[in-house]
C-alpha cells in the first residue's frame, strides 16, 4: 500500500483488459472496489481478486458493497441472501439480546463469504436513522428509527464483520436518514438544526466513533455548512472529528453521484482540500479512472499506519468449525421471531 494513490476505483468487467492494467500499474490506486458488473461466478471472482493483487499487491483494499437485502453485489447461488437490515430493527423490538446476536451471526457468516473470496472490506453497515423523510434509496437498508437501536445493531454488524477478517465502512457519515432525494440524481439538502441532530441522526456515528473507516454523505446540512456538502465541506470535517469524535479513515461515497458539482479533477480537488482522506470512484469507465487516478494523491503516512493497524487487528479468527452452527442458530432465530426463512 506504499506509495499507492489515495482512491479506490471501480473496474469495467470480469477480468482486467488491458487499459485497465496499464492504468491501474501507472497509478497504484489504493484498493478496487466491486459491482455486480464484476461478477460471474464464485470462480471467476476469486480469479479475478487475484488479478488484481497481482497488480497491486496482497494488502490492497478490495471492496464490495454487501449490505443484506437489495444492496449486496454477491447473490445467490454464489453466495446466500442475506435480510435487509430492517428485519433486524423488527426483531430488536421484540428482543434487542436477540437481535444483537442475530446481526453478529448474519455479518460474521457474511464477512466469511467474503474473505474467503479474498475481499477484506466490506460497505457496511448503514448507520443511517430512518424517518418520515427518508428517501427510498436508504429506506430498509437502515436498521429502525430508533437511533439507540442502530447504534447497538450497527456495533454487532461491525463486529461480527471484524471477527471475520474484514474491515467495515460505517454510512453515510453523519447520516442520510432526512435526505429526501436520493445523492444519485442530485444533492439532498438537510435543515434540522444540528442540536436536533446530534440526539437523534447523528447518534449512532458517535456511538460507533472508534470503527476504522467512515464513508461521507453527500448531502448539505446548513446548519453545518450552508455552502458545501459534506464530502466536499471543510466545515462539516472538523465537526465530525471534534463533535462526533471520530478518529479513523474518512472515504468519500462515490464522486460521480450528481450530488457533487464539477469536472472529476475539481470534485477530488475539493474533497482533498476539506480533509478526507480516500476517494471513491466507481464507474469503471477506463477514460474517467484513469483521470481520477491521475489526480490523485499519494496516500499520507499517519492514514497508511491507521489502514494497516486495523488490517492487522482483524486476522482472521479461527472459528471456522463453527460456521455450520452459527447458520443453523441464524435461521432458527429469525423463524422463530419473525417466521422469516433465509437459507444459507
Amino acid at each position: 500500500m506504499k506509495n499507492s494513490r489515495s482512491i479506490i476505483v471501480g473496474i469495467s468487467g470480469l477480468i482486467l483488459n488491458k487499459n485497465e492494467i496499464s492504468i491501474l500499474k501507472r497509478y497504484l490506486p489504493l484498493g478496487i472496489i466491486l459491482f455486480s458488473r464484476n461478477i460471474k461466478d464464485k470462480f471467476q471472482l476469486v480469479q479475478l481478486v487475484n488479478q488484481i493483487k497481482g497488480l497491486l499487491g496482497n494488502n490492497c483494499l478490495i471492496l464490495i458493497d454487501q449490505e443484506g437485502g437489495r444492496v449486496q453485489r454477491l447473490k445467490q447461488p454464489n453466495c446466500p441472501n442475506y435480510p435487509a437490515l430492517e428485519i433486524y430493527g423488527k426483531l430488536a423490538i421484540k428482543s434487542i439480546k436477540i437481535a444483537k446476536r442475530a446481526v453478529y451471526l448474519n455479518y460474521y457468516l457474511l464477512g466469511s463469504d467474503l474473505i474467503d473470496i479474498g475481499i477484506n472490506v466490506n460497505c457496511a453497515p448503514c448507520l443511517d436513522v430512518i424517518s418520515e423523510y427518508t428517501h427510498s434509496v436508504i429506506g430498509n437498508r437502515s436498521f429502525s428509527k430508533d437511533p439507540n437501536i442502530v447504534s447497538l445493531l450497527g456495533k454487532m454488524a461491525c463486529n461480527g464483520l471484524m471477527d471475520s477478517g474484514v474491515l467495515p465502512i460505517i454510512k453515510h457519515i453523519p447520516g442520510h436518514g432526512r435526505a429526501s432525494s436520493d445523492s444519485h440524481l442530485s444533492l439532498p439538502v438537510v435543515k434540522e438544526k444540528i442540536k436536533f441532530l446530534e440526539n437523534s441522526d447523528f447518534i449512532p456515528f458517535r456511538v460507533l466513533s472508534k470503527m476504522p473507516i467512515a464513508m461521507t454523505a453527500h448531502i448539505l446540512y446548513k446548519d453545518i455548512d450552508a455552502k458545501w456538502p459534506i464530502t466536499q465541506s471543510k466545515i462539516a470535517n472538523n465537526y465530525i472529528k471534534k463533535k462526533l469524535n471520530y478518529r479513523g479513515i474518512l472515504i468519500s461515497d462515490d464522486i460521480e453521484m450528481s450530488a457533487l458539482s464539477g469536472d472529476i479533477k475539481s470534485r477530488i480537488e475539493s474533497i482533498y482540500e476539506a480533509g478526507y482522506d480516500i476517494i471513491l470512484h466507481c464507474s469503471g469507465k477506463n477514460k474517467d479512472t484513469e483521470e481520477a487516478l491521475k489526480n490523485g494523491k499519494i496516500l499520507d503516512n499517519n492514514i497508511l499506519k491507521k489502514l494497516q493497524l486495523s488490517l492487522d487487528k482483524i486476522q482472521k479468527i479461527n472459528k471456522l468449525s463453527c460456521l455450520s452452527s452459527y447458520k443453523i442458530e441464524l435461521c432458527d432465530i429469525l423463524k422463530k421471531y419473525l417466521n422469516y426463512n433465509i437459507s444459507l
